[in-house]
């Protein structure tokens, strides 16, 4: 091989690594962006499973049923109260 020759090749090498690193840099950045958008998401989940916990505890709070039992149910204290044993 005349070193002309050699000298093309060692060029298209070093084209071909760069367009390989480009390409690659791009695709680590796309992941990195799904990561983000997903780790978001994430988030956004977690904020709105905490807050459908503390809602949970709220609508079963022992006075709420107790409330809403009296109110919509017309539920009262019984008068007279009879514990039989056996």
């Amino acid at each position: 091989m005349s070193l002309r020759s050699v000298s093309i090749l060692l060029w298209l090498m070093v084209v071909l690594s760069a367009l390989i690193q480009v390409g690659t840099v791009h695709w680590q950045r796309s992941l990195m962006q799904a990561w983000a958008a997903e780790d978001a998401h994430r988030a956004q989940l977690q904020q709105e499973y905490s807050r459908l916990l503390l809602e949970r505890g709220t609508l079963t709070a022992h006075g709420r049923i107790d409330q809403q039992a009296r109110k919509k149910l017309n539920m009262t204290e019984p008068d007279k109260v009879q514990v039989l044993s056996q």
